[in-house]
Parts: C-alpha cells; structure tokens; sequence
C-alpha cells in the first residue's frame, strides 16, 4: 500500500493552519461580545470553527489524494491534533504559562480524526458518483 505523503502534509498543514486561526480569533470574540467564554455566540463560533478545521483539513487529504478518504482523513485530523497539543505544550514551556491539560488529548485525536475522516470519505465518495455520471 503506498502513502500519498503529500494529501497527509497537505491536510496536516491546513489543519495547523485553521486551528492557529481559530486560536488566535477566541480572544477578539471575547472583546466583541463582551462576556468572555460564557457567551453563548462564543462558544458556538468556536465549534464552528473546530469543525470547519477538521472538515477541510479532511477534504484537502481526500482531494489530493483521490483515493482512501477514510484513512487520509483520518490520518490528518489525528497528526493535526497531535502537532497542536505539542504546539501548545512547547508555547506554554517557552513563555511560562500554564500548562495545556492533556488527560483529553486521545479522545481529541480520536474524536478529530473522525471528523476529518467523515469529510475525506464524503470528498472520495463525491468524486467517484462525479467519474461515473453518464
């Protein structure tokens, strides 16, 4: 079985790149609605934005590779989640915050891998019904 290395590297990308996005927008969320983390809209424009980074990053995967949806999908929702939580860690070790609880971090994997497997299923599926349309 050969590894398209470049859907992973691509998915994987856009996944650290989306969620570094959705990180650095929380904060000016906060400020716009003035109640913090509470906030309702916050907390729903987040999981919006955690899903859309999963989704896409799961897309890219599947599109460039053309083939086993299921596995790149899969494979760059678990390293993007993982890379993430190591981005965390080495941000936290470096500038003396708090340290990143990880207790979660294999639901997270699991759980994001999913999604991003659902989205590379859904592109392959697509792409196939597209291929045989008379």
């Amino acid at each position: 079985m050969n590894i398209d290395r470049k859907a992973i590297y691509n998915g994987t990308l856009v996944f650290i790149g989306l969620y570094t996005l959705h990180i650095l927008m929380v904060p000016l969320l906060t400020k716009v609605f003035q109640e913090g983390w509470k906030s309702t809209a916050v907390f729903g424009i987040s999981q919006i934005l955690g899903l859309a980074t999963c989704l896409l990053a799961g897309y890219v995967a599947a599109r460039t590779a053309g083939e086993r949806g299921f596995f790149y999908g899969f494979n760059v929702g678990a390293f993007g989640t993982l890379l993430t939580a190591l981005g965390a860690v080495v941000f936290s070790f470096l500038f003396g915050l708090k340290f990143p609880f990880l207790q979660s971090l294999p639901f997270w994997i699991f759980a994001n891998g999913f999604l991003a497997a659902v989205a590379g299923i859904m592109t392959t599926n697509f792409a196939d019904t597209q291929t045989k349309a008379p």
